[in-house]
C-alpha cells in the first residue's frame, strides 16, 4: 500500500521524479558509458524464472517424464472434480467398501493434484527436493487411507460417526 501511494506521487505531472532526465556532468567520460553491457553468469538464472508465451511443441507440454499431455491432464482433473458431485452425496445412501474406496481414490487424488500444483507452481524451483517428499508423504496417506477402509469402519462410517457426535 505504501509503495504504491509513494509511486504514484513519484510520477504525477510533467516533474515526475521517475522520468526526468537530466544531462551528463561535463566531466563524464563518454567512453565508459558507451562500454557494452556484459551480464555475469549468475544473470542467466532470471532467464529460467521468465515466463514464455506459447505455442509449445507436444514435447514441452509434456515435460519430462510425464506419460500424458497437459490438456488429458487437465480433462481427467475436470473428470474427478465433476465425479466427487455425485459421489459425495450418494455415500450417505449407499455404504460399502466399494463406495468408502472410490470417495477415498477420488477426494485423494483431487487434493494430491491441487497441492503438486501449487509446490510445482511456487516451491519446485527454490527447493527441487520437495516434490520427492511430497509423494513419498501421499502415498503413505493413501496407503493409511486404504488400510482404514479395510481394516476399520471404512470413511463413509467414519464420517457419519463423526457427524453424529
Amino acid at each position: 500500500m505504501a509503495t504504491s501511494i509513494l509511486l504514484r506521487a513519484c510520477s504525477r505531472g510533467s516533474r515526475s521524479l521517475l522520468l526526468q532526465m537530466r544531462p551528463l556532468p561535463s566531466y563524464a567520460r563518454t567512453d565508459v558509458l558507451s562500454k557494452h553491457f556484459t551480464a555475469s553468469p549468475a544473470l542467466g538464472t532470471l532467464e529460467y524464472f521468465r515466463a514464455r508465451r506459447g505455442p509449445f511443441t507436444p514435447e514441452e507440454k509434456r515435460g519430462k517424464g510425464h506419460m500424458m499431455m497437459a490438456s488429458t491432464h487437465w480433462k481427467v482433473e475436470r473428470f474427478v472434480a465433476i465425479a466427487m458431485v455425485g459421489i459425495m452425496p450418494a455415500c450417505l445412501f449407499v455404504q460399502g467398501s466399494t463406495m468408502d474406496h472410490l470417495l477415498t481414490t477420488f477426494v485423494y487424488l483431487h487434493g494430491f493434484w491441487g497441492i503438486d500444483g501449487v509446490l510445482k507452481d511456487y516451491l519446485v524451483k527454490f527447493v527441487p527436493w520437495v516434490e520427492k517428499v511430497w509423494y513419498l508423504l501421499a502415498i503413505i496417506g493413501f496407503a493409511g487411507l486404504v488400510n482404514f477402509n479395510f481394516n476399520d469402519v471404512g470413511i463413509t462410517k467414519a464420517i457419519q460417526m463423526l457427524w453424529s457426535l
